[in-house]
């Protein structure tokens, strides 16, 4: 669908249609089939009414193939345009629907074969008439005005063409030259009857194809496997309109919004093509969409479903969409309708859409829309955070969050009772997910730069969720600005709830655009787009795309990545125990091992905070072997084509987005603060036995109701499991939690190997427009505090003939992390004041080491010795028999580092 209104290749001639619509062209009436199909085709006829050449020879033939799969075809039919739609389901335990592009196609006789042809629309030659075989039929009888041919067993190749193009993004060409198409090939089929009306031959095919898989085994080579399948294919041929009044429009070359489209080449060009947006016809005569919702679809979706389809009425502001329930779930595609067809699959990853349009125009004909029964799947993550992270049930409201990625909540996942209030939430993603397919049915592609784009905050949408379940009316939030973006959790609750009431600004603005003669519509203040295409471009230069990521967040995604993940560790142990218990009692009653539950949950038990990496990588100025080495890029950047720019740290657009980003924090020192310090000031190291305090306390480790609303008591021993199995990630939790205040730090002279094997130098610096000396002061603060940090106590035994015991502290980071992190501090890497932080660090460390030698031998006074007798020290109390293994190594991490920061600078 992109291309000039009323633009249309035909069959080899070009030709070019008024824009207003009608036209007189005698080639366009040359090619032009008559509406009613009867007058171009038919059954065949019997042998007593035939006028056949060789009647005699052919009426056993005719005889059995009237009942078959004959067709007869009028002379004057020949030469005129056809359109073949091809759709169908394929075969095995799991069939999915499997549509094609439709063809303009034309039928061709010779002495004894009929022959079709698919008709190139995109030849460039007026000269050359452009066509492609696809394939030929015996006839069986002629007379003076019809031929009749044997389908025989029907197609033996189906050609694959995408029935969704997209516009080649940064003003790309895309040859329209090639010679050849891409096509099934089909072993062995059965076609049953044929069929014929007005409007269509109708007939279904079953068919056996082969298909290859490619899959890389061994050093990187590749291996075809062949594979056979079985094809049930309803293919519909019928007179293609010409008429011209169907209005195409072409795509916006300044990429402000996305449609799919169908590409078709402009006259007298030969790499250069026009294309037209996939879009319906909407004129009033023909009366609106009809969207057909299969009787699959559970009664207790189905009213958010029809809320679903209500969606886009409110985008265009007037009743474009029709629902009607209670379709059979065997019904095929029909014309000027979008099918909605509910999948029962529970570990399905994702929905998806199929559409048949034009291949001239872009005419959206029909569509499918499938909908997997995983979507009703809820999590348990900020359910716990917004039911003032209690994981059983009580009197306040629950939320939840619906993760970027199903699979990941697999370990979280709760089965609910048909009354509970996840049922809501459920219901609120069956509504976003149907929304969102019908748009790509209705045309549009992905925007995954509405999040970037809305007007809604971080501290809205948190707040929002808060009171969702409280209202029972609650509007929710604009939280992006187009359904077909893909948010997750509490945003996508939000955005669900809130297009029951009101249409979201970039659909409106796309659809609004799309029906109209120009361009005035477009208003990147509305929104900005982004989408795939742009992804995969920064991806294939090793760059993310900051606002246009597949679920991101939030007007500020920098801001809401560092707040989900400061969640994700405060609410760990409750989203854990909620887990456990939802899989431990579930609703239907049977109950499970305590064993297997805190078995299954082990890969769940350290906190996951990746999501700092986004932070850390957009804040801090990269390099690789001394050259810029970003990883990030502007939208801007991409979109306009600059992206080696970006690639090389030229971006402003990214610059200014940053800064703009950090006002609203307050300042990298408060971000780090904020994961990493508690209300007092200090690193809340402790932060994980906390919450198992609070657990254990609470009085629901005993009993209470799970999220799904069942009543439960817990055993002593089950109760004394679980704060085991919590106890096991004590270390764990610490490290992950250490490791993720880390990624806010500098690194100096990282070395890492690429895919070959080579290995280059990293390094990394705040960007000095973000971070003040004030913020460097309080980051290297900590950075010293963390390298002191300790994570248990042991006793030693000291003294001649370790008669004695000293108790020591171990730290929690090992002295290899420690002598790693350390040069971190320095004064290129952190633009602060080190002398002081140097100072604090050297004189505790070094006391600690004092107080402990004194234990083992108060004769010796470590402030009388110098850097070499330091170094030996504890080597020589080993040997003397003074300190037993673990204190002797204590003493000599302690002095390394001791000596690590004589030489920091």
């Amino acid at each position: 669908m992109a291309g000039s209104q009323g633009l249309r290749g035909l069959v080899g001639v070009l030709i070019v249609l008024a824009t207003a619509g009608c036209t007189n062209d005698w080639s366009v009436q040359q090619k032009q089939a008559p509406e009613n199909m009867l007058e171009s085709f038919s059954a065949p006829q019997t042998p007593e009414t035939i006028d056949a050449v060789n009647a005699a020879q052919t009426s056993a033939v005719l005889e059995s193939c009237a009942k078959a799969a004959c067709i007869t075809i009028q002379k004057k039919a020949f030469g005129k345009v056809f359109l073949l739609l091809a759709s169908g389901i394929t075969g095995g335990s799991a069939p999915q629907w499997y549509d094609l592009k439709p063809l303009v196609v034309s039928f061709e006789k010779n002495n004894s074969e009929v022959a079709l042809l698919g008709q190139n629309y995109n030849s460039i030659y007026k000269e050359i008439k452009s066509v492609s075989l696809i394939q030929t039929f015996k006839i069986v009888a002629e007379d003076a005005t019809s031929v009749t041919f044997d389908w025989g067993k029907g197609l033996n190749r189906f050609v694959v063409q995408s029935p969704y193009d997209v516009d080649a993004p940064r003003g790309g060409k895309g040859d329209m030259t090639e010679t050849s198409v891409t096509s099934i090939p089909v072993m062995d089929s059965f076609t049953q009857g044929i069929r014929f009306d007005e409007k269509n031959i109708e007939l279904t095919q079953t068919s056996k194809i082969r298909s290859v898989e490619s899959q890389i085994v061994g050093e990187g080579k590749l291996a075809n496997t062949e594979k056979e399948e079985t094809l049930v294919m309803n293919i519909q041929i019928r007179s293609y309109n010409l008429s011209g009044e169907f209005r195409a429009k072409e795509f916006d070359k300044s990429r402000r919004v996305g449609f799919f489209v169908t590409k078709v080449s402009k006259s007298d060009l030969s790499q250069d093509i026009s294309k037209l947006i996939t879009k319906w016809d909407l004129a009033p005569s023909k009366g609106p969409i009809t969207v057909r919702i299969t009787k699959a679809v559970p009664d207790k979706y189905l009213q958010a479903v029809v809320e679903a389809v209500a969606y886009w009425n409110k985008v265009f502001g007037k009743e474009v969409l029709v629902a009607k329930a209670g379709v059979d779930v065997d019904a095929g595609p029909e014309d000027r309708s979008i099918i909605i067809r509910w999948v029962p699959w529970l570990d399905a990853g994702a929905a998806y859409a199929l559409g048949q349009s034009d291949p001239l125009t872009g005419e959206v004909l029909r569509a499918q829309v499938f909908m997997p029964a995983a979507f009703t799947k809820v999590g348990s993550a900020s359910l716990v955070q917004f039911n003032d992270r209690s994981p059983v049930l009580g009197n306040n409201a629950i939320a939840c969050d619906f993760s970027e990625s199903i699979q990941k909540l697999d370990a979280l996942l709760v089965n609910e009772k048909s009354d509970s209030q996840r049922l809501r939430l459920a219901q609120d993603s069956v509504r976003a997910t149907v929304a969102h397919e019908l748009g790509h049915a209705l045309g549009l592609r992905h925007n995954f730069a509405g999040s970037f784009s809305s007007k809604v905050s971080t501290d809205e949408v948190l707040n929002s969720v808060k009171t969702y379940f409280k209202d029972p009316q609650h509007q929710g939030l604009a939280t992006s600005t187009s359904i077909m973006d893909y948010v997750g959790g509490v945003d996508e609750v939000l955005m669900s709830a809130r297009i029951k009431v009101e249409a979201l600004p970039y659909d409106k603005m796309a659809m609004k655009w799309a029906y109209s003669t120009d361009d005035k519509d477009l208003d990147e203040s509305v929104s900005k787009y982004c989408t795939d295409d742009d992804i995969g471009l920064a991806d294939s230069q090793g760059l993310e795309i900051y606002g246009c990521q597949r679920f991101d967040a939030g007007n500020n995604p920098l801001r809401r990545k560092f707040v989900d993940a400061v969640s994700e560790k405060d609410n760990l142990v409750n989203v854990l125990f909620a887990s456990i218990l939802g899989r431990l009692f579930p609703v239907d009653g049977t109950d499970v091992s305590i064993d297997k539950v805190l078995g299954d949950t082990q890969k769940w038990g350290s906190v996951n905070l990746e999501s700092l990496n986004f932070v850390a990588n957009l804040l801090m100025d990269r390099t690789k072997d001394g050259a810029p080495f970003p990883a990030f890029a502007s939208i801007e950047n991409v979109k306009s084509g600059n992206i080696l720019y970006s690639r090389f740290g030229v971006d402003e657009s990214l610059s200014k987005q940053r800064i703009v980003a950090m006002k609203e924090i307050g300042g990298y020192s408060d971000l780090v603060a904020g994961l990493a310090l508690n209300s007092q000031g200090v690193i809340d190291f402790t932060w994980f036995l906390k919450q198992i305090e609070e657990l254990k306390t609470s009085g629901i480790l005993e009993k209470g109701t799970t999220l799904a609303g069942r009543d439960y008591q817990l055993t002593a021993e089950q109760q004394k499991k679980i704060l085991e199995f919590y106890q096991s990630f004590g270390v764990a939790n610490l490290k992950a939690f250490l490791k993720g205040i880390l990624t806010f730090v500098p690194k100096i002279n990282a070395v890492s190997p690429d895919q070959e094997g080579v290995k280059h130098v990293y390094s990394s610096f705040l960007a000095p427009q973000i971070v003040s000396s004030h913020d460097a002061d309080v980051l290297t603060g900590i950075l010293a505090n963390i390298v002191l940090i300790n994570s248990q106590e042991k006793q030693v035994r000291v003294g001649p003939g370790l008669n004695r015991t000293a108790k020591l502290l171990i730290r929690a980071l090992s002295i290899e992390e420690r002598l790693k992190y350390l040069p971190w501090m320095s004064k290129t890497a952190m633009r602060a004041d080190l002398q002081q932080h140097k100072d604090f660090l050297h004189g505790i460390v070094f006391k600690d080491v004092a107080a402990f030698v004194q234990q083992i031998d108060p004769a010796i006074d470590v402030n009388l010795m110098n850097s070499e007798a330091l170094g030996k020290l504890s080597a020589g109390l080993a040997t003397q028999g003074l300190v037993d293994v673990t204190g002797a190594s204590w003493l000599a991490s302690e002095i390394k580092l001791i000596l690590a920061l004589d030489i920091l600078q």
